[in-house]
């Protein structure tokens, strides 16, 4: 077998992420919208949500790990990158909001992938 790339492995994990998404109902608004103050992996709709997804796929199976890489900084960023996100299509903005973080695991041996969705992962830090 061989081992894949570390861009590879990602990218695989967003596109999985996607799909999982779709397949339980969400609409896929926007993949990896970055501005300067950062970037958001998917943003999605549904029941009058918009929900702005960080997606982290690890091969190691910690989800504190996964969680921990998140920080409070890196929080700051995708909350005003969601911000920017808003200003620039208006039509969300009667929706409600949340930020969520969705885990993608990767089995080396078996070269398998299992979906962990957080809901509600963090609320939005904002600089003051």
């Amino acid at each position: 077998m061989n081992e894949r790339s570390k861009l590879d492995l990602f990218k695989t994990g967003e596109d999985i992420a996607a799909k999982h998404l779709a397949s339980n109902g969400y609409v896929i608004v926007c993949r990896n919208f970055r501005m300067r103050c950062g970037e958001i992996d998917l943003i999605v709709e549904k029941d009058q949500h918009l929900i702005f997804v960080e997606v982290k796929t690890r091969t190691s199976h910690s989800m504190a790990t996964a969680l921990a890489s998140i920080s409070i900084g890196k929080q700051k960023k995708i909350t005003r990158t969601a911000q920017e996100y808003i200003n620039l299509n208006q039509h969300y903005s009667k929706h409600y909001f949340r930020f969520d973080v969705i885990v993608v695991f990767h089995n080396k041996v078996s070269d398998t992938f299992s979906v962990q969705h957080l809901k509600d992962a963090f609320y939005p830090v904002m600089d003051y």
